[in-house]
């Protein structure tokens, strides 16, 4: 069963559409006010609509506030100095001693692993037989559907399929090895 939610008193509710209404009539002012302490727009913003939220939902409003406007402009100072005071503790942490200071490039060793398998790569492509290099180029670099690349040779869109995946799964042999000396013989072309 639901709880039954307590009758809000006439002057209570009288005092909350005072509020509402002081918060339309005066919202460029407030969203100045808290845009002084965030310094941003979009979260100042946010912090005018919460404050329409307490005014809705705040129990601690009752029945005369003797200044709407100071209390609003209380309400959105408070709000916007706790959206400020969240945001600095979210930026600044502490690092911990063991924290590793990680850059986004990759590491010189990355780098030429990624090199090698590049050009691992290249010997497997010219490794290929002519129609199976065209076919993986149409289908990766120049990304054509496999119905047109079947229509130009003359096969199912099926047998395309297959011959990218078996292509891919030869090439895939060259990139992952790890020795330059077991791929200098052709790859085993079994069909």
């Amino acid at each position: 069963m639901a709880k039954s939610q307590k009758p809000v008193p006439a002057g209570c509710a009288l005092t909350r559409q005072k509020l509402l209404r002081h918060l339309i009539d005066e919202r460029e002012m407030l969203l100045c006010d808290a845009m002084r302490i965030i310094g941003n727009r979009d979260r100042a913003e946010d912090v005018v609509q919460d404050a329409a939220m307490r005014c809705l939902s705040s129990k601690a409003i009752g029945a005369e506030i003797a200044s709407p406007r100071g209390f609003l402009r209380r309400i959105v100072r408070n709000l916007a100095l706790d959206h400020r005071r969240r945001e600095i503790s979210e930026r600044i942490t502490p690092l911990e001693l063991d924290d590793d200071l990680l850059c986004d490039r990759p590491t010189a060793e990355t780098q030429l692993q990624d090199r090698q398998r590049l050009g691992r790569l290249a010997k497997g492509l010219s490794a290929l037989p002519a129609r199976e290099a065209d076919i993986i180029f149409a289908h990766r670099l120049r990304v054509e559907s496999q119905k047109d690349i079947a229509r130009r040779y003359g096969l199912s869109p099926a047998r395309i399929n297959g011959i990218i995946a078996h292509t891919q799964a030869r090439l895939a042999v060259y990139v992952d090895a790890f020795d330059h000396k077991d791929m200098a013989g052709p790859v085993d072309d079994k069909r």
